[in-house]
């Protein structure tokens, strides 16, 4: 898959269990961790992004350790 499709499919997740602007906060927070930005992200930029998503502690406090580690299992599946 794409991996501006992969993203949009990550941010809507995260979109849905946290509303847009906390999303944006969480994957901008994800972004500046890993020294990856959101624009053009190759397979390996993507995963980064995705395995920092999945550490954040709001990720881990709303779906617990297991469903964020899942998540990033789904989201690095798909590039």
């Amino acid at each position: 898959m794409e991996c501006a499709n992969a993203l949009d499919q990550l941010r809507a997740k995260l979109e849905s269990s946290f509303g847009k602007g906390m999303a944006m906060m969480i994957l901008a927070s994800a972004s500046n961790q890993c020294g990856v930005a959101t624009m053009g992200l190759s397979a390996e930029q993507f995963v980064r992004l995705a395995d920092a998503v999945s550490r954040d502690q709001r990720v881990v406090d709303m779906w617990g350790a297991a469903g964020a580690a899942d998540a990033a299992s789904q989201w690095r599946a798909l590039v």
